[in-house]
């Protein structure tokens, strides 16, 4: 009689369980009146009202619920061959112990120039730097500076994903609760106006793990001898 078939080999174990995932979220907000097209949209605020206030202030309200927030004080900058690198370094030599950046956006005639708070700062109402300084120092040409009080608020949070949920759920939460937050810090304090968020995964989640090898196919049953 044939010989029966040999027993099907033993299913592939499930790959093992991946520890949490970390992710961190940045939630800006925009104004309204943006302009289309920016890849990236961040809160400004209006801090007219905090002209001369200690910069504490936002920090210390931000302690208090937890927020992890920089605030940063914006300059608009028009010109002509404006220079971004000198820019900041006359930023940097004008408010002791200051980090200044260049907004998203910067072009050679116009950027916006962020000046990030310290605690210990005074929130101005004037622009850091002035027109003659900027093209005294070969910065650009034709300058002229404005300053709009307005304020840039950036907060992050790092989360862990809890098991059967999505990434996707992870960060609309922590966004939701940032934003939640910042509204609460502006009804606070002396800040003012509308609030549209944004937000922005900072690194992608970490690739599925790779399937399992497939195992050799079993060999075909031996043939019945002849009859």
């Amino acid at each position: 009689p044939p010989s029966p078939p040999p027993p099907s080999p033993p299913p592939p174990a499930p790959p093992p369980s991946l520890p949490p995932v970390g992710i961190a979220v940045e939630t800006d907000a925009s104004t309204p009146d943006s302009k289309t097209g920016r890849r990236r949209q961040r809160v400004l605020l209006d801090a007219s009202q905090m002209t001369g206030d200690p910069a504490s202030t936002l920090y210390d309200y931000a302690d208090s619920i937890s927020l992890d927030a920089q605030f940063h004080l914006v300059d608009t900058i028009s010109g002509t061959a404006l220079d971004q690198a000198k820019i900041i370094d006359l930023c940097e030599s004008a408010a002791a112990s200051a980090t200044c950046a260049i907004g998203d956006g910067a072009t050679t005639s116009e950027l916006k120039l962020l000046q990030l708070l310290d605690r210990n700062d005074t929130i101005r109402g004037d622009p850091l730097l002035d027109a003659s300084e900027i093209e005294g120092n070969g910065a650009g040409s034709g300058v002229t500076v404005s300053h709009a009080n307005k304020v840039e608020i950036v907060a992050r949070s790092v989360a862990i994903l809890e098991e059967g949920q999505t990434l996707d759920e992870l960060a609309a939460n922590v966004t939701a609760e940032n934003e939640q937050k910042i509204t609460q810090l502006r009804e606070n304090t002396k800040l003012q106006g509308n609030l549209a968020f944004t937000s922005l995964v900072m690194f992608p989640p970490r690739p599925p793990p790779s399937s399992p090898p497939t195992p050799p196919p079993s060999p075909p049953p031996p043939s019945p001898p002849p009859s």
